[in-house]
C-alpha cells in the first residue's frame, strides 16, 4: 500500500511540474521583467500539495528548465538563471515552504482556510520579489530602490490576483486530492 501512495505522490508532482512547464513560457513583456503565469503555478503547487509534492514539482520544473525552454519567453536555465530574472526563478524553491507554512495552519472554517492560503501566497510573492529584485539590482547595477520600482510596482495588482486565484483553486484541489487520492 505504501508503494502505491508513493507512486500517486510522484504522479501528482509530475502533473504539477507539467503545469509549471506549460504556464511559465506564457509571458507579457512589462519592461525588463515579464509578467508570467509561473508565479501562479508555483503558488498553486504550494496551496494544493503537501510540501514534499510541491517542492518536488518545482524542483523537477527547475531541472527541466536547465535544458528545455520552459522558463519565461521560452528561455532555458543556462541563459535565464544567471540573468536579470534568475532570482525570481530560483526563489520558487523558497516560496513553497512559505505558502505551505500558512496553508498548514489549522483553520476553523472554510473562509479561514482560504484566508490562510491567500496570506501564504502573498508572503511567498514577497519572497519572490525580494530574491528577484536583489539579483536584478546586482546584475543591472541599479539601486535596490530603482530595481523595485521596475521589478515590483508594475506587478503588484496582477500578483494579488494570482494569489487570489491560487488560493481559491488550490484549496479546492487540495480537498479533492485528499478526498480522492488520500494525499
Amino acid at each position: 500500500m505504501r508503494s502505491h501512495q508513493t507512486l500517486v505522490r510522484l504522479i501528482v508532482s509530475a502533473v504539477f511540474a507539467a503545469i509549471l512547464c506549460i504556464c511559465s513560457p506564457v509571458s507579457i513583456p512589462v519592461g525588463p521583467i515579464p509578467l508570467t503565469l509561473s508565479v501562479f503555478a508555483v503558488l498553486l503547487c504550494g496551496v494544493a500539495l503537501d510540501w514534499r509534492c510541491a517542492f518536488g514539482a518545482v524542483l523537477v520544473y527547475l531541472a527541466l528548465g536547465l535544458f528545455l525552454p520552459v522558463f519565461s519567453g521560452g528561455n532555458t536555465g543556462l541563459s535565464a538563471l544567471p540573468g536579470p530574472t534568475g532570482g525570481y526563478i530560483w526563489s520558487y524553491l523558497l516560496m513553497i515552504p512559505v505558502v505551505r507554512g500558512f496553508s498548514s495552519i489549522p483553520a476553523r472554517s472554510r473562509a479561514a482556510e482560504y484566508w490562510f492560503a491567500f496570506l501564504g501566497c502573498a508572503a511567498a510573492v514577497m519572497v519572490c520579489y525580494l530574491c528577484g529584485t536583489l539579483q536584478f539590482s546586482m546584475i543591472s547595477g541599479r539601486s535596490f530602490r530603482e530595481s523595485a520600482a521596475v521589478c515590483v510596482l508594475p506587478f503588484i495588482w496582477a500578483d494579488l490576483a494570482k494569489c487570489l486565484a491560487a488560493s481559491l483553486l488550490g484549496v479546492a484541489l487540495r480537498r479533492m486530492l485528499r478526498k480522492n487520492l488520500n494525499i
